[in-house]
C-alpha cells in the first residue's frame, strides 16, 4: 500500500451535504470556511498540507470508501493547499466539463462519519 500525500480527519457533515453527496458530489472545506458553506460542506482538519499535488489515477480515500480520480482541475491542489476546500463529483457525465478546482472521480461515494480519515494516495 502506498503511503498517504495527504491526510485529514472529518470533524462534521453539514445538513445538506448528505443529500448532495447521495447525489454524487462532495463538498470538502478545512476550518475556517465560510458559514454559508457549512451545510454543504464536509468539514475537516487537515494533518499537513499535501506533498504531492494529485493527478489522474490517485486515489481518495475516505473512511472505508475508495474512489479513483480520473480528471484533477487546475486549481485543485491550490484550493486544496489554501482552503482545505474540494469538489469531487462522482461518475460524472462524461460530457460534463472540468470546472478548474474540482475532481472528477470514479467509485462509490458514501456519507462519512466524523472521525473518518480523508486520504490522498499516489497510485
Amino acid at each position: 500500500m502506498s503511503e498517504p500525500y495527504y491526510q485529514s480527519t472529518v470533524l462534521r457533515i453539514g445538513d445538506e451535504a448528505e443529500e448532495l453527496i447521495r447525489g454524487g458530489v462532495l463538498i470538502l472545506f478545512g476550518e475556517p470556511l465560510p458559514g454559508d458553506l457549512e451545510s454543504l460542506s464536509v468539514v475537516h482538519r487537515p494533518s499537513d498540507d499535501p506533498v504531492l499535488q494529485m493527478r489522474p489515477g490517485d486515489e481518495l480515500w475516505l473512511g472505508e470508501t475508495r474512489m479513483t480520480l480520473t480528471a484533477v482541475g487546475e486549481r485543485a491542489h491550490e484550493n486544496l493547499l489554501q482552503l482545505g476546500h474540494l469538489v469531487v463529483y462522482t461518475d460524472p457525465d462524461p460530457a460534463a466539463g472540468l470546472l478548474p478546482g474540482a475532481l472528477h472521480a470514479k467509485g462509490p461515494l458514501d456519507v462519512p462519519e466524523p472521525g473518518a480519515e480523508l486520504k490522498l494516495v499516489r497510485a
